[in-house]
C-alpha cells in the first residue's frame, strides 16, 4: 500500500515521536510505500510549557520527512494537501493527541476525503490531559471526519465513542507496542552507579519523563517514606523535566526525611543518555492517577525491567506480563509501597524476549492499521 504518515518526528522530542518514527520503520519493512510529513513547527512557545521540543541526540533514529505543517498558518495545510495528492496514498495514518492540532487536520482530512482519500486516526489520548471545555468540541469536530481510529487501551476507546457513539464500528483497539528506542550505553551496571554516584548494592528505583500531577509521584513518596519506615533502604531516582512548581516536591521529601534517599535530575533526559537511567535501575515505577497508556512503560519493558504500575495504565501486553508487571490501584500509597517491595527482587527479561515482543507488538500494530485500508 501506498501511505502518509502524519506526526512528529526528528528532532522533536518525545514519546509520540518516537512511537512516529518507529511506525514509519515498520510499515517500510512490512513492504509498504511511505510518505512521512511532520511538523515545520510544532506549537508556540507559549503554549509548550518545558525548554524546548527538540532533541537533537545523534543517536536517534530518522526517517526521511516532509516538514510541511504548522497548526495555525493554513497555507501550510494546503501545501500539505497538495504534496499528499501528489503522492496518491491509499490511506493517511495521523497521530491524534491534543486538540491544538483540530483545525489543521479537520481542514487535511476534509480535502483529502473529497479526493478519495481514506484517514485513520491513530489516538493516543482523545483528550489533553489537562482538558478544557473547549476540547470536547475541538476533539469531536476534528476526529468524526475520519474513517478508522486506533486506540491502545479499552478505556481510550470508551472515552472515545463517548464522544463519537456512531464510530463503534470504525474503532480498533490495539495495545502499545514496547519500545527499543534509546540506544544501550555500553556500560554495565557498576559503571553505571558508579557514574552517578549510586551505591553498587542499594536497590534503584526509577521515575522517568515529564513530571506532572497526574503521573502520581506525591503517591510514589508517601510509598517510599513507607518503604524506609519498614527498614528498606531503597533509593528514588527522578529523572524528567518538572512542568509543575518542583519546590513542591521537595518540600514533601524533605519533610517526609527523604532526602538521602532520593536523587533528582530536572532536565529533559536527551535520548543519548535515557538508557543509562533504565540500565543503572532495578525496578521502574508508574504511579500514575489518571492516563490510559504509556510509552515510558512500554519503553522499561524494552529495557526488559520489572515494573510496578497502576490499573489506570493497564492493557493487554502488560495483562501478559504478571510477574513481570505488577498492578496496583491508583491513589494507594501502601499498596503501592508492597509491590514495589515485591518487585524489587524480580529478575529482568533477557534481550531476546525483548526482541521477540517488539517484533510482535509493532507488527500487530502494523497489520491492524493497513487490514481493511
Amino acid at each position: 500500500m501506498k501511505l502518509t504518515l502524519i506526526g512528529p518526528i526528528y528532532p522533536y522530542r518525545g514519546g509520540i515521536a518516537h512511537f512516529t518514527t518507529t511506525l514509519a520503520n515498520k510499515l517500510t519493512e512490512s513492504g509498504h510505500e511511505i510518505q512521512v510529513i511532520s511538523f515545520k513547527k510544532q506549537y508556540p512557545q507559549w503554549l509548550y510549557p518545558g525548554k524546548s521540543d527538540k532533541d537533537f541526540s545523534s543517536s536517534r533514529k530518522k526517517v526521511d520527512s516532509k516538514y510541511l505543517l504548522q497548526p495555525l498558518n493554513p497555507f501550510t495545510w494546503q501545501k500539505t494537501v497538495k504534496s499528499i495528492l501528489n503522492f496518491q496514498p491509499q490511506m493517511v495514518i495521523i497521530s491524534w493527541w491534543v486538540t491544538f492540532w483540530s483545525l489543521a487536520f479537520h481542514y487535511i482530512i476534509n480535502r483529502l476525503k473529497k479526493n478519495g482519500v481514506r484517514s485513520t486516526f491513530v489516538v493516543h489520548n482523545t483528550f489533553p490531559h489537562e482538558a478544557r471545555t473547549i476540547d470536547q468540541a475541538l476533539a469531536q469536530w476534528a476526529l468524526n471526519q475520519a474513517d478508522k481510529f486506533i486506540v491502545m487501551t479499552e478505556k481510550e476507546k470508551a472515552r472515545l465513542l463517548d464522544l463519537l457513539p456512531t464510530k463503534k464500528k470504525n474503532v480498533i483497539v490495539v495495545p502499545h507496542p514496547i519500545y527499543r528506542t534509546f540506544q544501550p550505553s555500553g556500560m554495565n551496571k557498576k559503571k553505571l552507579r558508579k557514574k552517578f554516584g549510586l551505591p553498587e548494592e542499594q536497590p534503584v528505583i526509577l521515575f522517568f519523563g515529564f513530571i506532572r500531577e497526574y503521573k502520581g509521584l506525591d503517591d510514589l513518596l508517601e510509598a517510599h517514606k513507607i518503604l524506609i519506615s519498614k527498614g528498606e533502604n531503597i533509593r528514588l531516582v527522578i529523572a524528567g523535566e518538572f512542568w509543575e512548581n518542583i519546590n513542591k516536591y521537595r518540600q514533601k521529601i524533605k519533610t517526609l526525611g527523604l532526602t538521602k534517599y532520593i536523587d533528582i535530575y530536572n532536565k529533559y533526559i536527551p535520548d543519548d543518555e535515557a538508557a543509562q537511567y533504565f540500565e543503572m535501575s532495578d525496578l521502574f515505577v508508574a504511579p500514575y492517577r489518571d492516563a490510559t497508556q504509556s510509552g515510558v512503560i512500554k519503553t522499561a519493558m524494552g529495557f526488559g525491567l520489572p515494573i510496578v504500575l497502576t490499573d489506570v495504565v493497564v492493557d493487554e501486553i502488560i495483562q501478559h506480563f504478571p510477574e513481570l508487571c505488577k498492578i496496583v490501584p491508583s491513589k494507594n500509597p501502601q499498596l503501592l509501597s508492597e509491590a514495589i517491595q515485591e518487585q524489587i527482587r524480580t529478575s529482568p527479561l533477557d534481550s531476546e524476549q525483548i526482541e521477540v515482543i517488539f517484533n510482535k507488538t509493532w507488527q500487530n500494530l502494523v497489520k491492524s492499521i493497513c487490514n481493511g485500508q
